[in-house]
Order: C-alpha cells, then sequence, then structure tokens
C-alpha cells in the first residue's frame, strides 16, 4: 500500500460545523486506506499576521515565531491538503485568510517547491444560491492557489447551509464529498 498523508486547515471557528464535518468527511475515504489524516483547527493556533517585513525574501521562512512553523512543513509533507473555510460576508473567514496570507514566505523559499501540490477547497455558505459566491471562488483559486503552483483538483461549495444539522440533511452535498473523498489515490 502506499502511504499517503492529507492535511486539513479549517478556518471555521466551530469545531463541530459544517466545514469541519465536510473536510472530516472527506478525510473517510483516506482514513479507510489506512492514510495519515490530520486536521488543524486554525481558530484554535497562533497565527500571526503577515507584516510584509521582507524577511522571506532575503532569508528561507518566516520570521515570525507562531504556529505557521509546524503549518509550513505539514503542507510540504502533505501528499494532499483541503482548505476549508465558511464564506463570511462573501470573503473566507478571518482564521483562513491570515493562514493563507502567510504563504508569501513559501512563494519567496528557494528551497520549498510545491507546484502541484494537490488541494481540495471546502467552501460552506449560508446563501442557498451556490453561485452568489462563485467569482470570489474563482479569483481566490486564480490569484492565490494557481498563483502558488497549487493543483486544486476539486472545490466544494455547500450553499444553503447554517449548520451542522442543515448539512447532515443535505444529501447532493454529503454525496459531493464523499465524490471527492474517492479521488484521493
Amino acid at each position: 500500500m502506499i502511504f499517503m498523508k492529507i492535511v486539513g486547515f479549517s478556518g471555521s471557528p466551530r469545531k463541530d460545523g459544517s466545514t469541519n464535518t465536510l473536510i472530516k468527511r472527506i478525510f473517510k475515504k483516506a482514513e479507510d486506506n489506512d492514510y495519515e489524516t490530520n486536521i488543524f483547527y486554525l481558530n484554535d493556533m497562533n497565527i500571526n499576521p503577515c507584516q510584509a517585513c521582507g524577511y522571506c525574501k532575503e532569508n528561507e521562512g518566516c520570521d515570525l515565531d507562531d504556529a505557521m512553523k509546524n503549518l509550513y512543513e505539514e503542507i510540504e509533507n502533505a501528499d494532499y491538503i483541503i482548505i476549508g473555510s465558511p464564506i463570511y460576508y462573501g470573503e473566507v473567514s478571518a482564521q483562513t485568510k491570515l493562514f493563507t496570507d502567510r504563504f508569501y514566505s513559501i512563494f519567496n523559499s528557494k528551497t520549498k517547491n510545491l507546484d502541484n501540490k494537490k488541494v481540495i477547497l471546502v467552501y460552506s455558505q449560508g446563501n442557498p444560491d451556490p453561485q452568489t459566491y462563485i467569482k470570489y471562488i474563482r479569483h481566490q483559486n486564480k490569484f492565490l492557489y494557481e498563483f502558488m503552483g497549487f493543483d486544486v483538483i476539486d472545490t466544494l461549495i455547500a450553499s444553503g447551509i447554517n449548520s451542522k444539522e442543515e448539512l447532515l440533511k443535505n444529501q447532493e452535498i454529503l454525496e459531493k464529498a464523499d465524490e471527492i473523498s474517492a479521488k484521493i489515490e
């Protein structure tokens, strides 16, 4: 069996919410195959905002001493990365934004090559129309993930979901998460 490592990063402040439930559901197939999975709850971590200090342009890594040092390693060592966030007021959560802004030091790294790192994106939103934030999601995909060299293999938009209970009643979204999970190999 091929050993694989899948890491999830949740930008939801609710550990028992719909975003985390979807990330864990996508993990299911990987766990059935005895792949290593780990989820990081960004809300519980000390992640400072990028200071635009330029340290990473002249040196390897980031000058900030916080949880991102460990998360950079997790990203680099993962075969698949799942990044999940609720959409609040048309954007990813503040926790997710802090996390992705810190990709700047990866971008400036002379030793880290994350080209074609497989990424799955999970967005949950209360708005029932999955097209409402599609321009934002496409923009983020192009100007963040593709720009960084990541290979976004799938994007799950869970629309009309205001609670985990609503999610668990929505078979269409759960089946989509299962389809994404089945692609992890």
